[in-house]
């Protein structure tokens, strides 16, 4: 399209020019016939002959013959522009040629360049997107006016390269790391936890409260220690998530079925849409899109009053499937909404006992799937999240 359109702009730039060109030599030649014809006329009739008046014609005329020529000239119609439009159609059709010919080899010129230009822009896009697969990309080096383009982006996939590799190696230690100290405190919980349920027998009023507050620490850092783990393996890929179908129905009803129990404690109803689409599909690993699901199940959990209300709906159209769920709290602060998702995070009406890692937890697991979370206040003042999943086509 640019190349047809470069073509008929180099046809057009070069008809104008050739055309008046044209006019302008086919003015020239009438005037110069004009003048020969006055020089010949003034010296016949001064020689009174024509054989005179062609030999006179090689040498320079007077004044008073060129004045008598063109008088004689006149007398019988003849005028400076008489053969102008003898030599127009002519002078105008060679002026036209030979600019368009000018033009378009020009344009060849143009043309050429545009396509050596365009072969080293594929090369070097080919180069980066080799990169950008993690293959071992190479391309021709040239002199030309790419050549400190081509040198910086060298540098730069090198350089980032480098500092993958690095990134990689620092998210394999620190998963290690992690694994390590996870491992090291799953211990101790573990009898922690077989100590206060042989404990439970035993306990009084006077010490069922310090029996109630420690079994809660403990899960508390039980469920830290797994939310760590768990970012680690994800941060360095660790964990390889499953990319299959399974229906939207069966993800809510395994994340309810593992919150049914803290609902039921505070009387808080969740109510699910009755509108709902039975064959909506999500590509994805159901297990740990579950787990997101029940990290924002929570947080709305902990901030629904005493016999609040959740909502849970969802829908789908041609880019997404799309859930969405509700709480009947306080909702987000201004300053809170652009940092719900950040690791550690406590908000203003966090929960006590909340380490801020799981709706960062939500976050990861949903970017892994080629999907997206994000809070929102509702029209009520209510906190609401949006999950999306992007159907798998559109990231082709």
């Amino acid at each position: 399209m640019n190349k047809g359109k470069k073509a008929w702009k180099t046809f057009f730039f070069w008809l104008l020019p050739g055309t008046i060109f044209g006019i302008l030599l086919a003015v020239f030649l009438s005037l110069q016939q004009f003048q020969v014809m006055k020089e010949l006329s003034g010296n016949i009739l001064q020689e009174n002959s024509l054989e005179g008046g062609l030999k006179q014609s090689f040498f320079p005329n007077t004044f008073q013959a060129e004045e008598r020529g063109q008088v004689f000239l006149q007398e019988y119609g003849y005028h400076a522009m008489t053969f102008f439009w003898k030599y127009l159609p002519p002078a105008a059709s060679i002026s036209i040629l030979v600019f368009q010919t000018v033009g378009w080899i020009q344009y060849g010129f143009w043309l050429k360049e545009e396509n050596r230009r365009r072969k080293r822009i594929q090369a070097l896009t080919a180069y980066l997107k080799s990169v950008n697969a993690g293959h071992a990309g190479s391309f021709t080096r040239m002199e030309d006016e790419f050549s400190f383009l081509e040198d910086e982006i060298y540098k730069t996939t090198t350089a980032l390269n480098g500092a993958k590799e690095i990134a990689v190696k620092n998210h394999e230690v620190l998963e290690a790391r992690i694994a390590d100290i996870a491992h090291q405190l799953k211990t101790p919980l573990t009898s922690m936890s077989l100590m206060t349920d042989l404990l439970e027998e035993y306990q009084t009023q006077e010490t069922l409260e310090y029996y109630n507050r420690l079994t809660s620490q403990i899960t508390r850092l039980q469920n830290l220690v797994s939310g760590l783990l768990a970012l680690a393996k994800l941060d360095s890929h660790g964990i390889v998530l499953e990319k299959k179908q399974f229906r939207i129905q069966d993800l809510i009803d395994i994340s309810v079925e593992t919150v049914k129990q803290m609902f039921t404690q505070k009387q808080i109803q969740l109510l699910i849409s009755k509108e709902l689409e039975q064959d909506t599909w999500i590509c994805g690993d159901l297990e740990w899109t579950s787990e997101a699901v029940v990290n924002v199940l929570k947080n709305c959990w902990e901030h629904t009053p005493q016999d609040g209300k959740i909502f849970v709906s969802w829908s789908h159209n041609p880019l997404y499937v799309q859930l969405i769920i509700e709480d009947s709290g306080t909702g987000f602060t201004k300053e809170d909404l652009p940092h719900l998702f950040e690791r550690f995070y406590r908000g203003t009406n966090a929960a006590k006992d909340s380490a801020g890692i799981g709706l960062a937890l939500s976050k990861l697991i949903m970017e892994q799937q080629n999907g997206h979370i994000l809070a929102e206040n509702s029209l009520q003042g209510h906190a609401r999240f949006i999950f999306k999943w992007y159907h798998p086509l559109l990231l082709l």
